[in-house]
């Protein structure tokens, strides 16, 4: 063989095994295709070599079914609600429950940013990113720890601009009679369903009531209201999102002279609303960090004032 047909031969052998090396080599390569994080959530940024790709789905590690949610276009417009989630070109999608949750956007070609919220869940979360190219598919595997959860450090409360007490009537029990004579009838100024003192616990945070609500936690609220500062004689509430009653403490019984023949009248019951700020401190148990969840204390009590309103 002379030396031009090796030549030949040596580089019909290199085009060869150099168009089968082009034909193996992945369209998807990403920096990574394992995420772990821990149960409190953060953020977690994915590159890419190119970006000739796209999100067919996000599989949930828990069933067999894909995760819907929320996606929307890269200005921030919704395009799709509640659907399986997916992905051609830049945006986000979310998928957000009250106890976990994820948001995973494509600013760029080459990028993913993974957000995690907090799992609250109790359960370790996980799901899969199914990224395609053609025929290639690759997966990105997300693992979430569940949180360690949180032990309570402390509860302040304050006084903000929209907070104090107000005041309100409300309509009590209505008493008819129809007497041939007048008598004098014993009734309670504050009896009747629905009289109770009661207060409640609101938040707008999603999370405001899940770290407790295995535990009684019992905080000492607001027993006053003056010159704008707050005053506590040791009254204590259970934090939680149901309302706590109590009884109203007003218990006297008041004579009323019926007149002869029909007559009615009902007993109109001052009530105070009182508002207060929250500030609810929570150290987590893994990293020792805390967390402030902020609310409001809303408390509905009669003041002991009413007045008889006689019918027509």
């Amino acid at each position: 063989m002379n030396l031009k047909k090796s030549i030949l031969i040596l580089t019909i052998i290199i085009g060869f095994v150099s168009c089968s090396n082009n034909d193996d080599v992945s369209l998807i390569q990403p920096s990574t295709t394992t995420i772990e994080m821990e149960g409190e959530g953060g953020e977690e940024e994915i590159s890419f070599t190119g970006g000739d790709w796209y999100i067919a789905e996000i599989k949930n590690h828990n069933s067999n079914y894909s995760i819907q949610g929320d996606i929307y276009s890269q200005d921030g417009e919704m395009t799709r609600e509640n659907s399986i989630l997916s992905l051609e070109g830049q945006g986000r999608i979310e998928a957000l429950w009250d106890i976990k949750g994820f948001i995973i956007t494509r600013d760029a070609p080459s990028s993913l940013e993974i957000l995690l919220n907090e799992n609250g869940t109790g359960e370790e979360f996980g799901f899969t990113i199914v990224l395609k190219s053609g025929e290639e598919v690759k997966e990105i595997e997300v693992f979430q720890k569940k949180s360690q959860r949180y032990r309570f450090d402390n509860m302040e409360f304050s006084l903000e601009e929209d907070d104090g007490d107000s005041l309100f009537v409300k309509k009590g029990t209505t008493y008819r009679h129809n007497v041939q004579e007048p008598q004098e009838l014993n009734v309670s100024p504050y009896g009747g369903v629905d009289v109770h003192k009661h207060s409640l616990f609101l938040s707008s945070e999603k999370d405001a009531f899940v770290w407790t609500e295995k535990d009684s936690i019992m905080v000492e609220v607001p027993t006053g209201i003056y010159n704008n500062e707050l005053y506590f004689n040791g009254e204590q509430k259970l934090y939680g999102k149901y309302y706590s009653k109590s009884p109203h403490g007003f218990e006297e019984m008041i004579k009323i002279t019926i007149p002869a023949g029909q007559s009615e009248f009902y007993i109109e019951q001052e009530w105070r609303k009182r508002q207060v700020s929250y500030q609810l401190s929570l150290i987590n148990n893994r990293t020792g960090e805390e967390k402030i969840i902020e609310g409001k204390w809303i408390e509905n009590a009669p003041t002991g004032k009413y007045s008889i309103k006689w019918q027509d």
